[in-house]
């Protein structure tokens, strides 16, 4: 597993938009934690490079941010003396990049078999 180090080091090489991660070093090594935690259970075949935790590790650290967690909770919206927020659905717990790069978790593989599982289809025939 990477380290926070490498993981800070990663952040700071190839991402442009770190202000969450940069805003709270004390929660870096519990977001890297977090993040690699969550990745083994969504994905536990992946291998975990840095780049991934690095990415889960950021999006969890922006999840901190107030108007995030209204979000993740399923508020519609939220209005404070006329300045009003509206969300669209809830915020997704996979991070937008880990998700382009390991594709569906494995909960939602599970989930799309057992749908398809769902429909017996029948073609017809006789019974002898």
């Amino acid at each position: 597993m990477p380290t926070t180090e490498e993981v800070n080091l990663w952040i700071a090489e190839n991402v442009l938009d770190s202000e969450a991660w940069e805003k709270k070093p004390l929660k870096q090594p519990l977001a890297v934690k977090q993040a690699e935690r969550n990745l083994v259970r969504w994905y536990p075949t992946a291998v975990l490079t840095v780049e991934i935790v690095a990415l889960q590790s950021i999006w969890e650290m922006q999840g901190l941010d107030p108007a995030l967690k209204f979000q993740k909770h399923g508020v519609k919206s939220v209005d404070d003396h006329g300045e009003g927020v509206t969300y669209n659905g809830t915020r997704d717990v996979v991070a937008p990049d880990v998700r382009d790069l390991l594709g569906k978790t494995v909960s939602e593989i599970a989930e799309e078999e057992a749908e398809e599982g769902d429909t017996d289809l029948q073609y017809g025939g006789c019974l002898i």
